[in-house]
């Protein structure tokens, strides 16, 4: 008889029976299997979770993204359950990637697993009660291998679908009722602290009081604490090669707040400074809430996770290098207009002020992209960063960014990430993502970069939907942020001040659209208003030619046709919501494109028009316009009007030649990709075909 066995009850439960079976059975002889298993039965049970709470899961989502997500952290509602979570989680992955379970780690996986399946059925009463984890049960030789059938619709779907929806409703408030063992409150916590220190590339030494250089040790004696005997014991010291103490750490109860190791972690830092000529990095934990103390003059602060020892040996190294900012010199050629060097002074005065997070509101066009580039050329030099994140939210925008980065500063080593490159330069001293491709690389287990890789984020277009959908970028790296936007400081919402920790409201520096214009520097736009009773108003039956009835009626066959069989049918008009999603309307296209080409402004001593960005509402309306240009003006030839959006294959090839001056296409169709942050300085037309709502986005697309 084994733990588990009580699953073979519930037939629906077989699959994830199978997989707590084999997580029990190997638990002592084949601890990374055991640990693999207890991952995939978690996995089991997350997307059960999932399905029975109605929430599609999406295609590519990580264990991670699932289990942090409020779906299922609503549901278990339960601290204790949630550890056991990532626990199982955390040492699965260890096993997958470095094979370096032990035997203890994968006992605490079964007994996490056992307490957290059972709490589950617990709370949707599919149990009435759990029997404490027997350990005396737990095989400790090569088991015989036992055969557990499952059928094909034993699937996660097949267990959901048999709960009753007020139970799954009624869960998070169910209290579970388990019994974690006599496992004591600091062994746990003292496990969680190990296995995040080996996530971070620390190797732990099991003896205590032992120092080794170069990897982590426990419970080390300290001299001169303030207590009679004048001893204490570091629950751990992280070691360089040296043997020099790079950081100490306090562990506190996992229901304390970590703060309350504080002052004991600065002492036991003191003890070491006496000690070995050096002051350690300061960390205090509860086990799960992580605050450091760095020596570099900024306050405490909460991390992520633990720094490696590279991090930690930088961090070192720049107390003795790392001066206040006082080289503010800008090189002409990346900038050289007076509130750009303004606005690199402001941010480097603020960062001297030791505050980690800034912004920057420039107006679109006024040189954002060299003023992050001449700010990371300042500081470079002045030994404040080595290395650079800089995030966008579109790949063309990420791409352009690093072309004007590597033509500026040629001697820093960049790489571009996305989904689709695998040629990444992990040591490239400046790195381009969008945010979502770099989201995808902070919610995995395996995480290629370290908490402190970057010791800058620059953020395009900072405002509160990027911190919102993709917070954890910067909850879990440990840097400096600059935002930039061109959003006019008195539009910027609240919670990016806030976000950015600029609580009172103000950037760190701006230069707005109306100075720029005063300065020259941008020239104001012309509006011209254009419009058709179709497009405005819709398309009304009564008020439409014989030909055009017929057209319309045609419509009405098409819907008669396809429509829901219980559904009742009458004749309707078209609502000017449904002109170019549902109905195109040719004739107004041709009317915009001959608008266009007779007084559009024009170069060549007005001979050919200038540099076009047409507005489309989506790709159907962008061919449709490409299309009719052709018919209306084949003289011009085929690459004089290109459609240019996310489902033309090599589209970047198109915008790299139409920011080009006399290079084709001269008209560009967009759909989302021209809206902002493309430079195209010779674009002279601009051609709305879509409504904008926001003044902001108006605005950013005139830029």
């Amino acid at each position: 008889m084994l733990n588990f066995d009580y699953l073979k009850n519930i037939p629906e439960l077989a699959p994830l029976h199978k997989l707590c079976d084999l997580c029990e059975q190997r638990q002592y002889t084949e601890p990374d299997s055991a640990a693999i298993n207890a991952r995939k039965a978690l996995e089991w049970l997350v997307k059960a979770v999932y399905i029975m709470k109605g929430v599609e899961i999406p295609e590519r989502a990580k264990l991670y993204e699932l289990t942090v997500g409020d779906t299922f952290t609503d549901f278990i509602a339960d601290p204790e359950l949630m550890k056991a979570v990532h626990w199982i989680r955390k040492v699965g992955n260890l096993a997958a990637h470095d094979g370096k379970v032990t035997r203890s780690d994968a006992f605490y996986s079964t007994l996490n697993l056992y307490n957290l399946v059972g709490g589950v059925l617990l709370k949707l009463r599919v149990l009435d009660s759990l029997a404490p984890f027997d350990k005396t049960l737990l095989p400790t030789c090569q088991q015989r291998p036992r055969i557990i059938v499952t059928r094909a619709d034993q699937t996660p779907e097949a267990f959901a679908a048999g709960i009753p929806a007020a139970n799954v409703s009624a869960a998070p408030t169910v209290a579970p009722g388990i019994s974690w063992d006599d496992i004591s409150e600091a062994d746990t916590r003292r496990r969680f602290i190990d296995l995040m220190l080996r996530e971070a590339g620390w190797e732990l030494v099991e003896t205590e009081g032992e120092v080794v250089g170069g990897k982590a040790c426990v419970e080390i004696e300290v001299d001169g604490m303030p207590n009679t005997t004048g001893k204490g014991y570091a629950d751990y010291v992280l070691y360089g090669d040296n043997g020099k103490p790079l950081a100490v750490i306090e562990a506190k109860r996992t229901s304390k707040d970590p703060v309350v190791g504080k002052h004991q972690a600065e002492l036991y830092a003191d003890c070491l400074e006496r000690k070995h000529g050096v002051r350690p990095v300061v960390y205090y934990t509860n086990g799960f809430e992580i605050h450091v103390i760095d020596g570099l003059g900024y306050p405490e602060r909460q991390l992520f996770a633990f720094h490696t020892k590279k991090d930690l040996e930088l961090i070192m190294s720049r107390r003795n290098s790392r001066r206040d900012i006082s080289d503010f010199s800008v090189k002409e050629e990346i900038t050289d207009r007076y509130y750009q060097k303004r606005a690199i002074k402001s941010m480097c005065e603020w960062f001297n002020g030791r505050h980690r997070r800034g912004l920057l509101v420039m107006a679109t066009g006024t040189g954002k992209t060299r003023t992050a580039i001449s700010l990371v050329d300042v500081l470079q030099r002045n030994n404040w960063i080595k290395n650079t994140l800089f995030l966008a939210d579109r790949t063309s925008l990420v791409n352009q960014a690093a072309r004007i980065f590597q033509k500026l500063l040629p001697n820093s080593t960049t790489t571009v990430l996305n989904d689709k490159t695998t040629e990444v330069d992990p040591n490239a001293r400046i790195t381009f993502s969008t945010y979502q491709t770099m989201i995808n690389y902070v919610n995995t287990d395996q995480k290629p970069y370290s908490v402190g890789r970057f010791d800058l984020i620059i953020i395009d277009e900072a405002h509160r939907s990027v911190f919102g959908k993709f917070g954890d970028i910067f909850r879990y790296f440990d840097s400096l942020l600059v935002g930039l936007t061109a959003t006019p400081r008195d539009q910027v919402d609240k919670s990016t001040y806030e976000l950015l920790h600029l609580e009172g409201g103000e950037p760190t520096d701006y230069y707005e659209y109306e100075t720029a214009i005063k300065d020259k520097y941008l020239v104001p736009y012309e509006g011209k208003i254009r419009g058709s009773k179709v497009v405005n108003e819709g398309i009304k039956y009564d008020e439409l030619s014989d030909e055009e009835k017929q057209q319309l009626e045609q419509v009405w066959e098409y819907e008669q046709v396809n429509k829901d069989p219980d559904e009742e049918w009458k004749p309707r008009n078209i609502r000017e919501q449904e002109i170019y999603k549902y109905i195109y309307n040719v004739d107004t296209i041709d009317k915009m494109l001959q608008d266009l080409m007779e007084n559009g402004l024009k170069i060549h001593s007005g001979e050919m028009i200038g540099k076009t960005i047409i507005f489309a509402m989506n790709s159907k309306t962008a061919k449709l316009i490409v299309e009719r240009f052709n018919v209306l003006y084949p003289e011009y030839g085929p690459k004089f009007c290109e459609q240019i959006d996310y489902s033309i294959n090599y589209s970047q090839d198109l915008i790299d030649k139409f920011s080009l001056r006399d290079t084709l296409p001269q008209i560009a169709v967009s759909v989302d990709m021209l809206d902002t942050g493309i430079d195209v300085p010779d674009a002279l037309n601009l051609v709305f075909f879509k409504r904008v709502r926001s003044r902001i986005k108006f605005m950013q697309m005139i830029g």
